[in-house]
């Protein structure tokens, strides 16, 4: 869904942001809103629509592709359609579909559809029902998860279902996240990250993470991007590098990377300015 056309005879472009920014606040709040009565009407039995619903696997794919060793899955933000070629998430996602990684596979979707994404992951894995064993995990992908605004929240959506299936993730990627239930990383995470910016939004937007299980999950960068606005920050090139060289390392025969040796810091200097 793209954002319809603000017209205003104020021609400073300031303030032509401020009020596409506005537009995103009313439009977020609007449909946090919604799934907060969703979940209120299921007695508060699941938070999250379709959060328990089976994921409809295509039965011609059974389990493992052979080619497939690791999976990009990106959500973008509410008001962007899940190509949106100005959107970080979508150009990680090209980068890995070109030359150098025949090994990914990359993908991108709208959070309004977060469980296609979800069936479109689970297509490269084991189709039965329950938890995964480590025989069938040690011939499985590994994933990693990038997800902007309310698409952060759908990410940590599939997190979650992922952890129901004993299903790792290597990494997931917060970026300027907004949602009710995006906070707390679930266990099943290795590595988290949280990028956030210093703008209207910054009041929504998600600027700290709990872990469900520390011992389980490592906070590998906490990071204040200065000078990026909510759609700006996507295109921070530490994010890009994040996902490389985690891709890079699992390469190495597929060890999880060391905290330390990620390349960003939890406090990282100020992104330049667009």
């Amino acid at each position: 869904m793209s954002r319809p056309i603000i017209r205003t005879q104020n021609r400073n472009p300031a303030c032509r942001r401020l009020l596409r920014h506005f537009y995103d606040v009313g439009a977020v709040a609007v449909v946090l809103g919604v799934l907060l009565c969703g979940a209120v009407a299921a007695n508060g039995q699941n938070m999250l629509p379709l959060a328990g619903a089976a994921p409809t696997i295509d039965p011609g794919v059974n389990a493992v592709s052979p080619s497939c060793k690791i999976i990009y899955l990106g959500f973008v933000g509410a008001l962007e359609p899940p190509d949106n070629k100005y959107s970080g998430v979508v150009q990680i996602r090209d980068v890995l579909r070109g030359a150098g990684f025949g090994d990914v596979c990359a993908s991108s979707y709208s959070p309004y559809v977060w469980t296609m994404g979800r069936d479109w992951l689970l297509k490269y894995f084991p189709t039965h029902e329950g938890a995964l064993t480590p025989a069938e995990l040690l011939l499985c992908p590994k994933v990693i998860l990038v997800g902007h605004s309310m698409g952060g929240w759908a990410m940590m959506s599939v997190a979650r279902e992922l952890r129901s299936r004993n299903i790792p993730v290597e990494l997931t990627i917060q970026v300027d996240s907004v949602g009710i239930t995006d906070q707390t990383v679930p266990r099943n995470v290795k590595n988290g990250a949280l990028f956030h910016a210093h703008d209207v939004l910054m009041f929504m937007t998600t600027r700290h993470l709990k872990m469900e299980d520390p011992r389980m999950t490592k906070l590998v960068a906490n990071v204040i991007v200065a000078g990026a606005g909510h759609e700006s920050i996507t295109r921070d090139p530490r994010i890009r590098e994040l996902v490389i060289s985690t891709i890079e390392r699992l390469r190495t025969g597929f060890l999880v990377p060391a905290v330390t040796e990620l390349p960003i810091p939890i406090e990282a200097g100020p992104a330049k300015a667009e």
